[in-house]
């Protein structure tokens, strides 16, 4: 899947006192400090046994291999959309995990869950460090049950060398001589280490500016270039330590390309692995020369062949992983003669295999609830749910979110709705699939329509007269109206360029908003008041100018509105801008009319460099065969409590990536909302009777534990 823009989990200040530590800053009207919030969550689900989400970091006790480390995170380089799980731990081998995150924190108090590598010391597994993405490299001396920060700066990935440790790191390498208690830079680096390996001595490093180093005597140098972009990930064959192969995120494709070197690292061959989409995973075999794994990013196999840079070489398939996305490869020593076991983490949890080369390997974080969650959205009385999961399809059901399945012939992305006026239906919206229909509360589903639609709205008093974005293969993308519920659907309105939300004020029906535009031109939003017989461009919003494809990713789309609920003629819209990656809060109190900045969230730029890839010649229409990401569902959300106390204005929460908040003033003073959750990138979010759900990227949908209004 292509990544969302991320940014750095930071505190939440007003802009202008902006401390050494101070990441993320708002600007209000009036200069009123905002206070953290003080909510605190619990995993509502998807309660979904047999599958997990993404895990990177993998670590285990090789003289008690039920004890395991696991952490959702990004991996060696910012590729896809990271699961922000923390740690988890278990001492069972599997049937019993447990989170393992006291102490993890980022430097605003907030846990630093964004895990990237593990490593135990096998001579003594009470001391397990940690390297995370926002928070740096952390130690525990006591099996994980707490954390200690040593180094602030990004890292992603051990390796042991003797007594030495070298950890890569946005600074470069590190190396430690005290069981990383301290470090120091082994090896600068500008553009900062990706990836460090060792085998039989010898020791590799690569960064993010696509350079590779060897490491000779207590000097690194260095040695190649292959490809035209970051070190993902490097591999050395224990056999004959010249032989080394890197998968690099090359800048003209969108998963990791494999290389080989035969002579150390000075030339390097082009291998073409024929996998579905890429060599993401590689691990040499220790027991069999020259042996090779690599994992089929896509696929779900892992393949193995002769590593002797043979640019084509003869592919032999290994074990079946049962899942599609496969992360890092860990052989490791099995029980069969001639083979050896591996360990996979993937997008669908950590798996085991007892013979690395044939097999059915066994999952492992059955239990563990790591999905990333794209929407929610919830029945009156809050036990029926719908929500659409990443490299899964939707999950809906009963039972507080206890008793769910997968919604059949759905796939990954989409986003869920509920009628607010006739919480029987339910939605399932999907740019490529169309919609799927609930009539009995999100229990059973139908499909409704064939056509893909995004961004349903409901008309008063009944909600079965519905408008939608149509989009469809043979036509350009258009607002649809239907007069049944979504069964059938009639364009309603003038054609709109690139049309991707449309939103009914609940107060003000005759006011519809439309926003339109791609990541490459400049965005609209058009608003009517007499139910679309006529449009108006509104004023007040940012005159974007387009930008070209190197220069923004995510999202597709930049504008988001929200109608106020109870108070008439007042719209929030939230605009992610493309230039500074900034959230800007503006809002309406003349129906959409005229709109005015209410606050700005100053994100800073991202730890590591963002992999410079082409976007698609449309972004809408992707070549046949292709598998569609829903990437328009990345973008900020607002969301108004629809059950607000009388007497009192509305609530309204702002989703973002780098956390969520609340304001009780319509936009103009932000609390921060996420301290207490493991994950803070959020996109849906829904209101139910005062408590607040939000789609995490982490642990599924979060549950406020105490009404927020």
């Amino acid at each position: 899947m292509r990544p969302p823009a991320f940014s750095a989990i930071s505190p939440l200040v007003i802009a202008g006192s902006i401390g050494a530590l101070a990441l993320l800053a708002i600007q209000c009207p009036v200069p009123v400090q905002a206070q953290r919030g003080t909510a605190e969550w619990t995993s509502y689900g998807p309660a979904v046994h047999g599958g997990s989400g993404k895990f990177n970091a993998f670590a285990y006790v090789r003289k008690n291999p039920k004890v395991i480390f696991v952490g959702g995170g990004w991996g060696n380089t910012p590729r896809e959309s990271p699961s922000q799980a923390g740690i988890y731990r278990t001492s069972d081998g599997g049937l019993n995990w447990e989170t393992a995150d006291d102490g993890l924190t980022n430097p605003d108090g907030t846990i630093s869950s964004v895990v990237n590598g593990l490593w135990v010391d096998q001579a003594n597994p009470s001391i397990v460090l940690a390297a995370t993405e926002f928070g740096g490299t952390f130690r525990s001396r006591d099996g994980g049950n707490s954390w200690t920060n040593i180094d602030r700066a990004e890292s992603t990935q051990f390796a042991q060398v003797g007594s030495t440790l070298y950890l890569a790191s946005r600074k470069g390498v590190l190396s430690s001589k005290d069981d990383g208690a301290s470090w120091s830079v082994s090896l600068p680096s500008a553009s900062g280490a990706t990836s460090v390996v060792t085998a039989a001595g010898a020791t590799f490093a690569g960064d993010a500016g696509g350079e590779v180093y060897v490491l000779k005597g207590k000097r690194w140098s260095a040695v190649g270039h292959p490809g035209t972009g970051a070190i993902h990930d490097l591999a050395i064959d224990p056999f004959n330590t010249s032989v080394v192969y890197a998968n690099v995120d090359d800048e003209g494709v969108w998963n990791e390309v494999m290389y080989g070197s035969v002579d150390g690292g000075s030339t390097w061959n082009r291998v073409y692995c024929r996998c579905s989409i890429g060599a993401q995973a590689i691990a040499f075999s220790r027991i069999v020369p020259n042996r090779l794994y690599f994992g089929d990013d896509g696929g779900g196999y892992i393949f193995y062949i002769t590593a002797n840079g043979e640019p084509r070489p003869k592919r032999s398939r290994g074990a079946k992983t049962a899942v599609s996305d496969v992360r890092y490869v860990f052989p490791e020593p099995g029980k069969y003669k001639g083979t050896e076991a591996c360990y996979f983490t993937t997008d669908q949890g950590l798996y085991y295999d007892a013979d690395c080369a044939a097999g059915s390997p066994q999952l492992l974080t059955k239990y563990v609830p790591n999905f990333l969650a794209y929407s929610v959205s919830l029945t009156r009385d809050a036990g029926n749910i719908v929500v659409p999961l990443q490299d899964y399809g939707a999950i809906s059901g009963t039972d507080d979110g206890t008793k769910l399945h997968f919604l059949q012939y759905s796939s990954e992305g989409g986003e869920s709705f509920v009628n607010p006026y006739d919480r029987r239906m339910c939605y399932l919206a999907h740019p490529d699939q169309g919609l799927f229909t609930s009539v009995d509360g999100c229990n059973t589903f139908g499909k409704s329509a064939g056509s893909g639609i995004e961004s349903l709205a409901f008309e008063p008093p009944t909600g079965s007269t519905m408008l939608a974005i149509i989009r469809d293969d043979s036509t350009a993308p258009e607002v649809a109206r239907s007069l049944n519920g979504g069964t059938t659907w009639t364009p309603a309105f003038r054609h709109f360029g690139d049309p991707y939300q449309v939103v009914v004020s609940p107060k003000e029906p005759r006011t519809l908003i439309v926003a339109t535009g791609k990541a490459k031109f400049t965005n609209h939003v058009y608003v009517s008041h007499d139910f679309g017989a006529t449009w108006r461009e509104v004023r007040g919003l940012p005159q974007a100018i387009p930008l070209t494809v190197r220069e923004q990713y995510y999202p597709a789309h930049r504008f988001y509105a929200a109608a106020d609920p109870l108070v008439p003629r007042t719209i929030l819209l939230a605009d992610h801008d493309p230039a500074t990656n900034n959230v800007l809060i503006f809002r309406s109190v003349d129906d959409g009319r005229t709109f005015s900045l209410a606050s700005t969230f100053v994100e800073p730029p991202t730890q590591r460099p963002w992999p410079e890839i082409p976007e698609p010649p449309d972004e809408d229409f992707v070549p046949p065969g292709a598998r569609y990401y829903a990437t328009r569902f990345y973008a900020n959300r607002l969301a108004f409590d629809p059950q607000a106390p009388p007497g009192r204005r509305p609530a309204v929460v702002l989703t973002t990536r780098f956390g969520a908040f609340v304001s009780y003033d319509t936009g103009s003073r932000w609390q921060r909302i996420d301290n207490g959750a493991i994950p803070h990138h959020f996109i849906g979010v829904t209101w139910m009777d005062g408590y607040v759900y939000l789609a995490s990227f982490g642990e599924g949908v979060l549950k406020s534990t105490t009404p927020l209004q």
